[in-house]
């Protein structure tokens, strides 16, 4: 089966399941206290619900139709199938447990639920390849037509050609992590539902592009090993200033959460230091981690290569010799 003509269409798909599973947020305060059981409040959100269980139903179906016809482990390896199931917890993590809940009361935990959606979640549905899968859930002629959307129509094809340009996609992630952190777009997302929603999904599909760009399994379209560790060392970098910039601020970036941390026992500056070195650390270890392990893979692909080219040149020498004796 081609990937290529149908990788349009089963991309933009998989890119509206995704963003319809992390759209939904609530913008008020807890309403926790310190000595309240927190592990119990869960924010079983229907809408999140069911899109996360459309996601698991449709990548499983497409999963279960190809692997019937390849075998198990085939065309789809089984460790990029656990990565897109982990993707989905994370997604649940970040937007049903309690992280939902105390992000609205402490900004480290509202820090905390952002990098599980863009540094955690949306790596691993991009390594389940969740857009071949699909390819087997949809119709031969509704996978056409899809295939076909970006030669049809030239907006279509720019924007698609588009998510594909590095410089672009890292420009807009980085763009998306500096604008939600001014105050006034921050508090505005706290107080407005609408605007946290957007936030979430702002967050959430630029980090998909993001990944995609890096570590996508389709090895013609993503960077090459050299520029995806430029990719991904410079958003450590940035990532980091703005990480250092709220840890080592003398004042409170968010007035709003004043009132809300001492319930926790915690100074709304404690509490922007810890998001600062949430953003500072952790956060900026995975992309560390992931340009480590892409060098990596990289260097084990030209010892690979190192390794064939003498046995070779070796084969070839001895040939003249047999001939001269």
């Amino acid at each position: 089966m081609s990937v290529r003509p149908c990788a349009f269409g089963s991309f933009v798909l998989a890119f509206l399941l995704v963003a319809g599973s992390t759209g939904v947020a609530e913008a008020h305060p807890s309403g926790l206290s310190a000595g309240d059981p927190w592990w119990w409040a869960w924010n079983l959100d229907w809408l999140v619900l069911l899109n996360l269980a459309v996601m698991a139903g449709l990548y499983g179906y497409g999963l279960r139709k190809m692997w019937r016809r390849t075998g198990a482990g085939h065309g789809l390896s089984v460790w990029r199938a656990l990565a897109f199931a982990g993707g989905l917890l994370a997604i649940a993590i970040a937007l049903l447990s309690p992280v939902d809940a105390l992000s609205d009361d402490l900004s480290w935990v509202h820090m905390l639920q952002h990098l599980i959606l863009m540094a955690i979640a949306a790596p691993l549905l991009v390594l389940g390849y969740p857009e071949f899968v699909l390819l087997w859930v949809l119709p031969p002629r509704a996978r056409r037509a899809l295939g076909c959307w970006p030669q049809r129509n030239s907006v279509v094809g720019a924007l698609w050609r588009a998510s594909w340009n590095p410089l672009l996609i890292w420009s807009v992630h980085a763009l998306a992590i500096w604008v939600w952190h001014v105050p006034v777009l921050y508090e505005l997302a706290l107080n407005d539902p609408l605007v946290h929603d957007i936030e979430h999904l702002t967050f959430f599909l630029a980090a998909v592009l993001f990944w995609r760009v890096a570590i996508d399994p389709r090895s013609n379209l993503r960077l090459n090993p050299g520029l995806g560790v430029l990719y991904l060392f410079t958003t450590t970098l940035h990532a980091s200033a703005l990480g250092a910039l709220m840890a080592l601020s003398p004042r409170p970036w968010y007035p709003i959460y004043i009132g809300r941390t001492e319930v926790w026992n915690l100074t709304p500056m404690e509490d922007q230091q810890l998001a600062g070195l949430i953003m500072w650390m952790p956060g900026c270890t995975v992309y560390a981690l992931a340009a480590a392990v892409m060098v990596g893979l990289w260097l084990q692909r030209m010892e690979s290569l190192g390794e064939k080219r003498p046995s070779s040149t070796a084969g070839s020498s001895r040939v003249p010799t047999l001939r001269r004796s």
